[in-house]
């Protein structure tokens, strides 16, 4: 995964090169999912309901929620509350504004519920698809005669260099190292011990706090009690809070404010409709996870984990000599006429292959035409690259192959 600098000096931002799953997607969380949560919370969990007399009989009614934005946020803070059609007041109403964002390093006095980072974060971990492969060439179980699966019964000799029968898969691997779950019949053993595992990231959330302005509208001090108190009994564990959940998953916390401060037209019966009104504010954690806007790069990456590390420690018996500096070139086009051609990175360095070293030894290498022996340098092989698998021995080390 990505380190805390790339190769360009620059913090990583999660979005670092192109390996991005074909088959992998979650929904992505921000702004409007904070509102949506708060807002079912209110409409549909809490429930809120009040009880009003018609005649001799009681009925029970639900109270309206809102989200007030535009006109209707104009009328809220004008102390107007919202008509019908008919201009009859809808009351009671319970109104909802989005006042601000905050994402400051303390986020409002609340702090953040992740410490925030820069790079990726891990949110799914499973086997890949080349896992299958693997487990044929390293075969746990140590099971025999079957030729898709690496056994040394696959091996035309013991000695070196082996050699694998024709049409069969071998392998210089040790294997049967869980022979135990063979015993016991546990073929599908949940037990990873030895896997490839294809890692999937995503940039790491970026938190704010959302500041709501919430309003209770009635025409009865006995209805907005029951508001009130309603809400009040809808609270966590925790004083003033609630957890509120977005209907794609993801859920955050509400605080609400101590104080909730009152408004009434008492004074002017005479001239209009009586109205009380509660207003407080309510602050929620939110954060932007997996963006997905038209425009935007794609935030998923995967990686794939290194089931076999090897530690390696290289011998020659000869002079070492390092990376052979590059020039920059004369300038000159008949300088190198009769030059080798050599390939070069875009760092203006040598391409080195697969199985070599950058290292070169000094060894004596007989000339097949005159016999005689000279000194030479030679690149180092890493690797014998044979038909098949290619594995790396402690006990290889010291065998320098030279090309």
């Amino acid at each position: 995964m990505a380190g805390i600098y790339d190769n360009t000096g620059k913090l990583p931002t999660g979005l670092e090169g192109t390996n991005i799953p074909e088959d992998f997607h979650i929904p992505s969380c921000g702004i409007e999912d904070v509102d949506r949560a708060l807002f079912d919370k209110f409409d549909k969990e809490i429930g809120f309901t009040i009880k009003r007399k018609i005649e001799r009989n009681h009925t029970t009614e639900e109270v309206p929620v809102i989200m007030a934005g535009g006109e209707r946020f104009a009328l809220v803070k004008r102390k107007e509350p919202v008509r019908d059609e008919n201009g009859t007041l809808v009351l009671p109403l319970i109104s909802i504004y989005r006042s601000g964002i905050d994402q400051s390093e303390n986020m409002g006095g609340l702090g953040r519920g992740l410490g925030q980072d820069t790079g990726d974060l891990v949110i799914k971990k499973r086997l890949s698809s080349r896992d299958r492969d693997y487990q044929r060439v390293k075969n746990s179980l140590g099971l025999k005669n079957q030729r898709d699966i690496a056994s040394k019964e696959n091996l035309v000799n013991s000695t070196r260099p082996q050699k694998t029968k024709e049409n069969t898969v071998g392998t210089r691997r040790e294997i049967g190292r869980l022979s135990d779950l063979k015993d016991s019949g546990e073929f599908l053993s949940t037990d990873l011990r030895d896997n490839i595992l294809e890692i999937i990231t995503i940039p790491f959330p970026e938190f704010f706090v959302a500041t709501y302005e919430v309003t209770f509208w009635t025409q009865y001090i006995s209805h907005m009690n029951q508001m009130i108190e309603t809400m009040m009994s809808a609270y966590d564990a925790q004083h003033n809070q609630f957890k509120i959940k977005s209907p794609k998953g993801y859920w955050f916390v509400a605080f609400v404010d101590a104080n909730l401060a009152t408004d009434d037209n008492f004074k002017d019966y005479t001239d209009s409709e009586r109205l009380i009104k509660y207003t407080f504010s309510i602050k929620c954690t939110g954060y932007i996870v997996a963006s997905q806007h038209k425009g935007q790069r794609n935030p998923f990456r995967r990686y794939l984990s290194a089931p076999q590390i090897e530690f390696e420690i290289q011998e020659a018996s000869g002079q070492i000599q390092g990376p052979r500096p590059v020039g920059g070139g004369s300038g000159q086009p008949n300088d190198f006429i009769l030059g080798d051609i050599e390939e070069q990175d875009s760092r203006g360095k040598a391409v080195i292959g697969r199985n070599h070293s950058p290292y070169q030894v000094l060894t004596e290498i007989e000339d097949p035409f005159t016999g005689k022996a000279e000194k030479k340098y030679a690149r180092i092989l890493t690797r014998d690259q044979r038909k098949g698998e290619t594995v790396l021995r402690l006990t290889d080390l010291d065998n320098i192959l030279l090309d």
